[in-house]
């Protein structure tokens, strides 16, 4: 395992959480239309397991020795105001999302049993959070 390179893709991925955050405790601020709450509350929750994400990315950091990033990704951080593009933007970020995990498990050694478990838990959060966007976009 090249330590430098998880260490690099894994600070990648907590400035990409970060972001996600934001992004989505903005849209949940923004959004307005008849069924706000429901939604609002849905786009929260997944801001709060962004936010864990981001934490447990700092642990594993850490605990690799590296120094966990404190960077947004900007090109994250994309404004919407209307449920139609809250949805696009966010279904669009989790894909990003899903992908980045994907290549970061790839890369780690089973061996490595709770990086590899923390990442494969996150991979299994967006997955759950993109069928959660899909099903309110139907």
């Amino acid at each position: 395992m090249d330590r430098e390179k998880i260490l690099t893709v894994l600070n990648k991925a907590l400035a990409q959480e970060h972001a996600c955050f934001i992004r989505y405790k903005t849209h949940a601020a923004v959004i307005t239309g008849p069924y706000v709450k429901p939604i609002s509350e849905q786009l929260d929750e997944i801001a709060e397991d962004e936010e864990r994400h981001a934490r447990d990315l700092r642990d594993r950091i850490t605990g690799l020795g590296g120094t966990p990033t404190m960077e947004v990704t900007e090109a994250d951080l994309i404004p919407a105001v209307t449920l139609e593009e809250i949805l696009r933007v966010n279904i669009e970020e989790e894909k990003k999302a899903i992908a980045l995990y994907q290549e970061i498990l790839d890369m780690i050694p089973r061996e490595q049993r709770l990086l590899y478990e923390t990442i494969e838990h996150i991979l299994q959060d967006e997955q759950e959070h993109l069928e959660e966007l899909q099903r309110l976009q139907s």
